[in-house]
């Protein structure tokens, strides 16, 4: 088995931070047109508000050759009526998972620009994954607030409740949650290897 060679380790080093800053350009790409297009779906229908969310799962005959019995947990729904907070909300709700992730992509990237310059242990790349554990928080908390707000709205002007949903919702947001704490363990390494490398500074 051949052995890598510091100049080789480099090299890889390299081709994988490039990558991550290529991926992290594009993700951000991806979460503005996603964002753009939830705001336009959910004032698709004038003078109504057009929301998709989850649901206690019901039992349905989907449209599959001549019907079959089929189990739904996600409906679109379509109201009018719908209260101004409950429709602010949903906006809100829409924006701040979009900045909150676009954010994260771009310190990620900064990240990985700060690494490629050869800068690992230090306060600012400490501060940048802390702020990114906080806004993968907040971007599965945030969003799953205001949500609930404006899903209330939806189903008090359809005539049901919404309070089955609230669960499903937060449900959806753990992957964020457990991203937040991923990245808060390496805010512990990034702040002990800083610590290390000022120890080490102060004995040359």
């Amino acid at each position: 088995m051949t052995s890598r060679t510091p100049q080789l380790q480099a090299k890889r080093d390299r081709n994988d931070l490039l990558t991550g800053i290529a991926v992290g350009a594009i993700v951000v790409g991806i979460l503005v047109n996603d964002s753009i297009q939830r705001l336009v779906d959910l004032f698709a229908v004038p003078g109504s508000i057009t929301v998709t969310t989850r649901v206690p799962a019901q039992e349905i005959t989907a449209a599959v050759g001549g019907g079959v019995p089929a189990t739904a947990e996600m409906v679109t729904l379509t109201a009018s009526g719908v209260n101004v907070i409950s429709v602010a909300s949903l906006v809100i709700a829409i924006v701040l998972r979009a900045l909150c992730l676009i954010s994260v992509a771009v310190f990620a990237v900064i990240v990985c620009l700060r690494l490629l310059r050869g800068i690992v242990f230090d306060r600012v790349n400490t501060g940048l994954t802390f702020t990114i554990s906080i806004l993968l928080l907040l971007a599965g908390l945030g969003p799953h607030f205001f949500e609930t707000m404006g899903f209330n709205g939806v189903f008090v002007a359809l005539g049901g409740d919404f309070s089955d949903g609230r669960w499903l919702l937060f449900r959806d947001g753990i992957p964020l949650y457990i991203a937040s704490v991923a990245v808060g363990v390496l805010v512990i390494v990034f702040r002990r290897g800083a610590a290390m490398q000022r120890e080490i500074e102060g004995l040359v």
